[in-house]
This record gives structure tokens, sequence and C-alpha cells, in this order.
């Protein structure tokens, strides 16, 4: 990984520990990027929420950033403002794609304060997922006070009742997903059915169950940590999936 730090209108390979007050993150194959609109304008909302004064300087900092992503191979890109604050950029190469997901539910209500922006809660979410996998899981599920399903600590979870698709409601805190984003954009272009709802994890028994995000793109899941493993698999994948590519374009 290579980390630089916007500085005096320049990008200088540095390494920066400060605290994230916005953070986003895309997946770029050969070039191309999902639905780079997307997050884009969550990084500028979390800007204008966060650090205002730094917008002026935004248009030069994504030029530069631009400039050192290559465009072949896997990469995993990272722009973030610290405090101070400042423009950090993290060039990553991307990890291999994953296969099916087994979940882990925190057992306390969801710790997370500030979901107002992608960012702030980041570590939170790193620790959390670092618990779920000292338990055998890949992902931790998060629960609101009412052991309703929330999401995951770094992800986003979307589950099929027979042909409608569904997701926790917006009432239920969770942070904003691209990917979920796109996920309904597609589902509302095939003319699919949707569905908010307050779940608890027992009630998703059976069914087909994604775990979500713009890294993994979709993930099934095979298995819940101390909920069960009778989840149905991965009946509706391919035909998104396939909808997904082709959100894809070049890198500006």
């Amino acid at each position: 990984m290579q980390s630089y730090i916007f500085e005096e209108g320049f990008l200088t390979l540095k390494e920066s520990h400060e605290k994230v007050l916005v953070a986003d993150s895309f997946l770029v194959e050969d070039g191309k990027v999902r639905s780079y609109l997307l997050h884009l304008d969550r990084f500028l909302r979390g800007l204008r929420d966060k650090t205002p004064e730094l917008e002026d300087s935004l248009e030069l900092f994504l030029s530069q950033v631009l400039a050192l992503i290559p465009r072949s191979g896997r990469y995993f890109p990272r722009i973030e403002i610290q405090e101070g604050p400042v423009f950090v950029f993290m060039l990553r190469e991307a990890p291999e794609q994953l296969g099916d997901a087994v979940l882990w539910t925190y057992p306390y209500p969801d710790p997370r304060k500030d979901l107002s922006t992608k960012g702030p809660e980041l570590a939170t979410g790193v620790e959390l997922r670092d618990l779920a996998q000292a338990q055998g899981a890949d992902e931790a599920i998060l629960l609101n006070e009412h052991g309703e399903i929330s999401e995951g600590a770094l992800s986003s979870l979307v589950w099929w009742r027979g042909d409608v698709l569904c997701a926790p409601g917006n009432e239920i805190p969770w942070l904003e997903s691209v990917t979920r984003t796109e996920i309904f954009q597609i589902a509302e272009s095939m003319g699919i059915k949707t569905r908010f709802e307050h779940a608890i994890p027992e009630e998703l028994i059976g069914l087909e169950l994604w775990l979500l995000s713009s890294l993994q793109g979709i993930r099934t899941v095979k298995s819940w940590v101390g909920v069960s493993d009778n989840f149905a698999q991965g009946q509706n994948v391919t035909s998104f999936e396939k909808r997904m590519k082709l959100l894809a374009s070049a890198l500006p």
C-alpha cells in the first residue's frame, strides 16, 4: 500500500494516522470502476458536512488521485479527509474475490455513533469484523436496541422473500452504501419488487441472503453462527452480477 498526503497542492508520499473524518473506497479493475460518480457524490456530501473549507481543493486533489491509479490490474484505492483537516490517498492492491460468507451477530446494540458520513466509524467497523473473524465468521452483523438488523460492520445485508428484494428500513440506522444503491437500482430496472423491513436474524432462516460491498460485490451467505446453516444459495446472483458489470466505466 502507498499512502499520500495532499500538501500545498500536491500529493506527497507520506504516512498519516490522524482521525478519519470522511472516507470512500472503490474497486478499480483494469481502469474501470462501478458507479464512480455515486462514490464521488457521497464523498462530497461528507466533505460539505465535516470540512466544507476543503471543497475548493477537491478537484485538484482528485485529479492527482486519478493520475496515480494504474489502468491495469485490480486496485481498491481509498480517499480520505483526516483531522487537520487534510486530504489523504491510499493506493491499495485489491485482494482476491471471496466466496460465500459466514455471519456472526454482534451481541450488543450497534456501538457506532456517527453514521451521517462514511469515515468516522471505519475503525470501529474493522474492530467489529475482527471480533467476527475470531468466531470463525467473515462479518459481524449489527443490531439496533430492539434486536433488529442494521447492516454488517463493513458491508450491507439484504435478503429475498420469494421474488421480493428486502433490506433494513430507513428508520434503522445504517451507513449509506453505494453497492446497496446499485442493487436496488438494478432491481427497479428489472421490475423486481422491493421492500424495507424490521427483521431479527432468526426471521431470515431459509432465505437467500446477500452481503454487499464495493470490494466484494455480492457474497451469498451460507451460514450464520448461532442462528442457522439453512440459507438459500445464489438463485438471483448471476443476473444481478451481469448487470453490475454494466455499471463499470473507465476512470476519468
